[in-house]
């Protein structure tokens, strides 16, 4: 059996990627072979860390019109028995138009519902009903896709969020001097780590200083960092782009770990990554009970409002007392059983034993 996952565009910087890493990889330890069709740029070409035995095709993406032939020849090569696209993106949906390749169309967001202009609301909304009745099978990464689709469209998609992915790592030293609270994720505009910035100048206010380390790049950092001089807040660390070993110093050796998530469709429609990362570090989690943060935390977090002062007031509490690590018992989350699920549900495979 042959199963093709099909993207466009850069893997750099993008999370959702590791979907299509870590399923492929479990396919191929079960007997499947897997290719990625994915467009020829630099990055592609140096940095996918696929499995190794997972075959890779490279499809020039030059030209407006040529690259949907192009990537469209690639797969009518390639003759696969499902193509697995990620989201209903516009390329995407070119290179499948007017084919009979099954589809698996999957759900990581739901772009059709985000606010984006009237002509760009128009096609978001046209590839999404495309993509549902294109698809061989419809697969979500949240209950609350899950649920949306079932209410509105009738259909019964399959259930199959993002998985524990941290390479496991030795005990390791702490980088910190004194207790200290560590928020990870991108600082793009859409993301909420404004309420943490906000509850430290509350927190200043009142005279407490406790150290907070924000780790992650985006748009936003030099915002973030010139927001910290202006409010006079030496005790923040707004410390970039941090990956490996480094990463998980940070995260295994913080006092407690903060993930501010406010209600909106975005983060409904998500399944954050971060929170497995979270939880393989097994330290305390303060956040809020939205999306898929209860389906992986459980009971085991600390839910507080959706506010500045709600995170200030649990920040404070929290760097107050002795806490010890968590189990949130994330081994149940991990990509083998997400790939037993899709394979189940295409009926073409017993999970791996």
């Amino acid at each position: 059996m042959h199963y093709v996952f099909l993207s466009t565009g850069s893997w750099e910087n993008n999370a959702s990627m590791v979907r299509l890493r870590e399923l492929g990889k479990q396919m191929i330890a079960r007997g499947i072979d897997v290719t990625y069709a994915v467009d020829d740029v630099d990055y592609n070409r140096n940095n996918l860390n696929v499995d190794p035995k997972a075959n890779v095709v490279f499809t020039n993406n030059r030209g407006r019109f040529a690259q949907h032939r192009n990537r469209r020849r690639t797969i009518d090569q390639l003759k696969p028995d499902f193509v697995h696209v990620l989201n209903p993106a516009p390329k995407t949906c070119a290179t499948l138009w007017g084919t009979q390749w099954p589809v698996v169309g999957d759900w990581d967001e739901w772009p059709a519902m985000r606010p984006s202009g009237l002509v760009r609301n128009a096609m978001n909304r046209y590839l999404d009903h495309w993509l549902r009745h294109r698809a061989t099978l419809v697969v979500v990464a949240s209950r609350y896709l899950q649920d949306q689709f079932h209410q509105r469209f009738g259909l019964q998609p399959i259930y199959v969020p993002y998985a524990a992915y941290l390479p496991d790592h030795p005990p390791t030293t702490s980088p910190f001097t004194r207790p200290t609270a560590v928020y990870m994720g991108n600082l793009y505009p859409a993301y909420d780590h404004d309420l943490l910035f906000q509850a430290a100048v509350l927190l200043k206010s009142q005279g407490k200083t406790h150290p907070i380390t924000f780790l992650g790049q985006g748009p936003d950092l030099e915002k973030w960092r010139a927001f910290v001089k202006e409010n006079d807040l030496p005790h923040l660390n707004v410390a970039g782009y941090t990956t490996g070993e480094e990463l998980w110093r940070h995260l295994r050796h913080a006092h407690v770990l903060l993930f501010p998530i406010r209600p909106t469709l975005l983060n409904l429609a998500r399944c954050p990554s971060k929170t497995f990362a979270y939880a393989q570090a097994r330290r305390p989690v303060i956040t809020n009970r939205v999306g898929e943060i209860p389906e992986v935390l459980a009971d085991k977090a600390t839910y507080v409002d959706v506010s500045a002062n709600a995170f200030a007031t649990a920040i404070d509490q929290a760097m107050q007392q002795e806490l010890s690590d968590v189990d949130y018992n994330i081994e149940q989350h991990n990509w083998s059983t997400r790939a037993d699920t899709l394979l189940k549900a295409l009926n073409l495979q017993k999970p791996l034993t």
